[in-house]
């Protein structure tokens, strides 16, 4: 049987990068996709910091980005403020696509797309946002929910509670370095767009 591969037929920058922006638009869509759920990187004291986060808004341009939630007592905040430059890393499995994304980020806590994306977020999910901060020290394991929600979902008055600890964080998408594995030898391409907005494209070695 003929194993397929990505190099049966050319394929061009525009047309991977077409694949790349089904996937980002996928993964604010559907909770199994496997980009619905990218590794996140900050800088803190010249280290990096990794963490996982869901993938919420994709913006294809004006500008080009991506956005997640958090809360504001997270780490990453601070992170973000001292250093803004950010990156993703998604993994498809089935088609064994990598796709790492650098970019600049902001943090929005009131404002149009604050108030959008409160609005958007499940009552279920607004939990994460009345609880205390990420990373708090305490004596034994806890869920940091306040024990009254624990089982239940928030009624719309208890997840208000919530708001002003809920953040949106964005991220230019300033380059995109892609590398798609396949038995006959892997393939890698970049996209960078320069400061004039323009897109410069290049092949590299895996």
């Amino acid at each position: 049987m003929k194993v397929e591969s990505i190099w049966d037929k050319p394929q061009s920058h525009g047309e991977i990068l077409k694949k790349i922006w089904k996937h980002l638009d996928l993964g604010t869509l559907q909770r199994s996709h496997p980009f619905h759920t990218p590794v996140f990187a900050t800088v803190c004291d010249d280290a990096p910091e990794l963490r996982v986060v869901i993938l919420r808004r994709f913006w294809r341009k004006n500008p080009r980005a991506l956005a997640f939630h958090t809360h504001v007592g997270s780490p990453k905040i601070s992170e973000i403020k001292s250093n803004p430059k950010v990156s993703f890393a998604f993994y498809h499995p089935p088609e064994k696509l990598q796709v790492r994304i650098r970019g600049f980020a902001e943090i929005y806590n009131l404002g149009e797309l604050h108030e959008e994306q409160w609005l958007a977020t499940e009552f279920f999910s607004r939990r994460c946002y009345v609880g205390e901060s990420p990373t708090t020290v305490k004596e034994k394991p806890t869920s940091g929910l306040p024990e009254e929600i624990i089982d239940r979902n928030p009624t719309k008055e208890e997840s208000e509670a919530g708001k002003a600890n809920f953040v949106v964080i964005t991220s230019t998408i300033d380059s995109i370095d892609c590398l798609e594995l396949d038995v006959k030898g892997n393939r890698r391409s970049l996209f960078v767009w320069n400061d004039s907005g323009q897109l410069e494209t290049k092949w590299l070695t895996p």
